[in-house]
């Protein structure tokens, strides 16, 4: 039986608001399994902690997952990431968002066994960084708290956004597109109920 890692923390962001959508989409189901569930299970194989950053503690109870809220709610997946590298006991951290159902474990291992020795891994494809799948180190926490701090004083042109961290931090950008396991919907997000159609058929596919 495989070892999971038990020196990197999976953290999934489930914070957002889902306003395009019309409601929660990482409670959304294809087949029998919800949209959470189904990165839960591929965090699983990989990690022996899995932790879900939300708000809204009753709606992800059932998933029998630790939880944490935001110390700064509202500032979008900024937050999520502050609060979970100010919880958090292991130094390596790999954050994922809750609407990224077509990721694989492969690209996942391939990030958090990336040798590197900047704060943040993010991968890069079809010229896109990809903030929301990435490896984040404990270590940069006082400096994602207080850019936090910064973009809420009156006046500030900050507004704590992890772009802005990148450029607080070292960061990796790690171009994944030659993999062979690179698939263009690989980071599909989904934002909106067409894109929920779109990846039911894929994943559809994938069930049978």
């Amino acid at each position: 039986m495989k070892k999971l890692h038990d020196d990197i923390t999976a953290f999934i962001l489930s914070g957002g608001k889902s306003s395009r959508m019309g409601t929660n989409k990482s409670l959304l189901k294809v087949g029998n399994k919800s949209l959470l569930q189904r990165i839960i299970e591929i965090l699983e194989s990989i990690f022996s902690e899995v932790v879900i950053s939300s708000n809204e503690l009753e709606l992800f109870e059932l998933f029998k997952k630790k939880i944490i809220k935001d110390i700064y709610p509202d500032r979008g997946p900024i937050s999520g990431i502050h609060s979970a590298l100010y919880s958090t006991k292991t130094e390596k951290n790999f954050f994922i968002s809750c609407d990224m159902p077509l990721i694989n474990k492969e690209l996942i291992n391939y990030l958090i066994n990336f040798k590197s020795d900047k704060d943040i891994i993010l991968p890069k494809a079809e010229g896109k960084i990809q903030q929301l799948c990435g490896v984040y180190s404990k270590k940069i926490f006082p400096q994602v708290d207080k850019l936090i701090n910064e973009s809420m004083k009156k006046d500030s042109k900050l507004k704590g956004s992890i772009y802005e961290l990148q450029g607080c931090v070292e960061t990796e950008i790690v171009d994944v597109s030659g993999l062979d396991y690179y698939h263009l919907d690989l980071f599909f997000n989904i934002n909106t109920p067409e894109d929920f159609n779109y990846a039911k058929r894929i994943l559809g596919e994938e069930d049978k």
